[in-house]
């Protein structure tokens, strides 16, 4: 079956984390559901700072540190949001804020476990 629908809304968000298992984590966290309807599509990945697009401009330098250690390189998680509308992109990115949002909580709360 092919998806023919088309998805002119689109946004990617990267989240800098402190490490490659943070990124890991809240990739497989907000991962796992997938859209209600085929009106909004989503993917995940795992990416070093560098591979973040405008990375050559002054934009993003404030939030990405550009100094990352070999073990620790992927460490940004990149979500792509495609959508029939306007109006389901906003919805879909506000809810996987929401779930982010929760999943950094309990990272925070249980970092020691």
């Amino acid at each position: 079956m092919t998806d023919d629908i088309s998805r002119p809304y689109k946004s990617t968000v990267h989240i800098a984390l402190p490490s490659i298992q943070y990124a890991q984590h809240l990739k497989d966290v907000v991962s796992v559901d997938e859209e209600v309807s085929n009106k909004v599509v989503k993917s995940f990945s795992v990416v070093t700072p560098q591979e973040v697009d405008g990375s050559d401009d002054d934009r993003g330098s404030d939030v990405i540190d550009r100094e990352v250690g070999d073990d620790n390189s992927r460490r940004v998680l990149r979500i792509n949001f495609m959508a029939t509308d306007a109006k389901m992109l906003r919805v879909a990115m506000s809810t996987t804020y929401d779930m982010i949002n929760v999943a950094l909580k309990c990272f925070q709360e249980f970092e020691d476990l």
